[in-house]
């Protein structure tokens, strides 16, 4: 019986293998350019994206520079956050020259994209009753916080290299601490949380998430109480993209539930 040579066939069996692995390695590459977020995933300005499967919120925004507003580049205390509206309570946001990420929707929508993913919040004031229960003292309660389920922000661009970026929000900021007589600089830890205060009494601030316990905003460190101490923060410039840069702003809120 005639034998036929098996090597033609092993030869078609390895140029199959190779096509089919260089194929996935360039779809694998398409795929990964639009990460973390494809085109349709993100939200168009002006709107916001919820998505109920991811439990996340997803902003669109640009890079400004505050230049020589608070805590920018140096050290100090500010109520105003990092991250926040060009408009709110039905006209441009107050504190929008102090933002570096400047979202193009107002603080109200965001506010309302959280509580329609469950977000709850607790206890909320107006500015001006925020200010009546300000500072650590000896009749301090638990009511002179700001409370509410507490959420994960973070900010993410496409690179020049059109890779995407992706950094938590707590990234660009870092913190001093006394230490006896010395002044520690540290990783800046605040505990965020969704009280909703700037939506629910129309303040205006446009504020997302502030760097103290701040009624101003929708979100705040409440590690101290309300207004005071604020802690000593300093966002770095260097670390934000380039001014005029697309940016987007993720959060997450971890949500109160009973199954």
């Amino acid at each position: 019986m005639q034998q036929y040579s098996r090597e033609p066939r092993r030869w078609m069996i390895r140029n199959i293998i190779v096509f089919t692995i260089i194929f996935l390695v360039i779809v694998g590459v398409g795929i990964n350019i639009t990460t973390p977020a494809a085109a349709a995933e993100l939200p168009r300005p002006g709107s916001v994206l919820i998505d109920r499967d991811k439990q996340e919120l997803i902003l669109s925004g640009k890079v400004q520079f505050p230049e020589g507003m608070p805590c920018i580049n140096e050290y100090g205390e500010r109520v105003q956050a990092f991250a926040g509206c060009a408009t709110a309570a039905g006209g441009e946001a107050k504190m929008a020259p102090y933002f570096v990420f400047l979202i193009d929707v107002d603080t109200e929508t965001v506010a309302d994209g959280l509580t329609k993913l469950g977000c709850h919040y607790d206890v909320h004031y107006s500015i001006q009753d925020g200010r009546k229960r300000s500072g650590l003292k000896e009749t301090t309660t638990h009511l002179d916080y700001l409370q509410g389920d507490p959420v994960v922000l973070s900010v993410f661009w496409q690179g020049e290299s059109g890779k995407w970026v992706e950094r938590p929000y707590e990234y660009f900021v870092t913190e001093k601490v006394k230490g006896g007589d010395r002044e520690i600089e540290k990783p800046w830890t605040p505990h965020f949380v969704f009280h909703g205060s700037g939506a629910i009494h129309k303040s205006g601030t446009g504020c997302i998430a502030c760097p103290c316990d701040c009624p101003g905003g929708i979100i705040a460190d409440n590690r101290n109480p309300i207004y005071d101490p604020k802690p000593l923060v300093r966002f770095d410039m260097s670390k934000a993209p380039p001014v005029g840069t697309q940016i987007y702003v993720r959060i997450r809120p971890i949500t109160t539930r009973t199954e």
